[in-house]
């Protein structure tokens, strides 16, 4: 399928992407102002949690993105590459209620929604690990017990580097004004996001 021309893209879902945009920008500044100095395990869950808040607004934009100059569009192709697995994550995120439990689609027998669950003692999906301060900003490891392709129950580990995410959102933004016809000398002026995706 051909790129949206100008006059296709659908400017509506452009705005709300941008400002999905700004509301993954503010959350990734709240994760990284987080210091409690005196409990550093709970300044970790605190980050751990607003990564959760920020994977969720990213997916945002990147589905009104797909929506406005579709899904097979250059943008929205360089950020999936770019991003690999980052869907998943917000999926597992998104239903953590049947990940928990073994229900979640990709737990289930043949990875459907009618497959047979997971029989589970322990939670199905967990944070692992994370850590923070490097140029990935803070980095969280998920891991969650699923059924690979041949229906063997394995671990899949999930990694959201909310500076990185932050950051290709941020450009993703941009390109989609850009596609739209929005990004002219007045928005890169008074919107930091556009002006300088990088420099968060």
């Amino acid at each position: 399928m051909p790129e949206k021309t100008v006059q296709e893209v659908d400017r509506r879902l452009v705005r709300w992407a941008h400002t999905w945009a700004a509301a993954a920008s503010e959350t990734y500044e709240t994760i990284e102002s987080i210091s409690m100095v005196e409990s550093p395990a709970t300044a970790i869950g605190r980050r751990d949690a607003m990564t959760m808040v920020l994977i969720d607004a990213v997916r945002n934009v990147v589905r009104g993105a797909e929506l406005a100059v579709g899904k097979d569009s250059e943008i929205v192709q360089r950020f999936n590459e770019g991003n690999p697995g980052l869907k998943d994550l917000r999926d597992r995120f998104e239903h953590y209620e049947d990940y928990v439990r073994g229900t979640g689609d990709k737990q289930r027998m043949g990875r459907r929604r009618g497959g047979k669950p997971l029989e589970l003692e322990a939670e199905g999906i967990r944070v692992a690990a994370s850590s923070g301060g490097g140029l990935e900003g803070h980095l969280v490891h998920v891991v969650v017990i699923e059924r690979d392709e041949n229906n063997e129950v394995v671990e899949v580990v999930y990694e959201a580097p909310s500076r990185t995410v932050a950051v290709a959102v941020r450009y993703l933004a941009r390109d989609l004004l850009r596609a739209a016809g929005m990004l002219d000398e007045n928005h890169l002026a008074s919107c930091e996001i556009c002006a300088a995706p990088d420099e968060i």
